[in-house]
């Protein structure tokens, strides 16, 4: 359980019901996993954000988590504006990465593009 003091001011909320969703906007690449969320909210590299997730029909996790990607506006690529968060070493977090991991399977080793990469 995070201490009062360690959750961050700004949150942001994500449902990820749809396993094509958890695919586009799971970053696997990231040293503890990570998450891109669409949102047209303005956020600053290194900024400490809240992340209320909803995976599959599991319970609402919070995790706290960073910004280390943004998307500005949406691309050529079809890849939609809104910013990537880095889990933390948080014991929530690393359960959310099994979960999700869990929940990809061999999607997991898929080329396919992705919000991000």
């Amino acid at each position: 359980m995070m201490n009062k003091k360690d959750i961050p001011a700004k949150m942001l909320a994500l449902q990820l019901k749809d396993p094509n969703l958890l695919y586009n906007c799971y970053m696997p690449f990231l040293e503890h996993g990570g998450l891109f969320v669409p949102t047209d909210d303005v956020f600053s590299l290194g900024e400490d954000i809240l992340l209320a997730v909803e995976i599959a029909d599991y319970p609402k996790r919070f995790l706290p988590t960073k910004v280390v990607w943004i998307n500005p506006a949406r691309t050529s690529a079809h890849r939609p504006k809104g910013v990537g968060l880095a889990f933390s070493e948080h014991e929530s977090c690393l359960q959310a990465k099994n979960l999700i991991e869990a929940e990809l399977g061999p999607r997991l080793r898929s080329d396919r593009t992705t919000f991000t990469l």
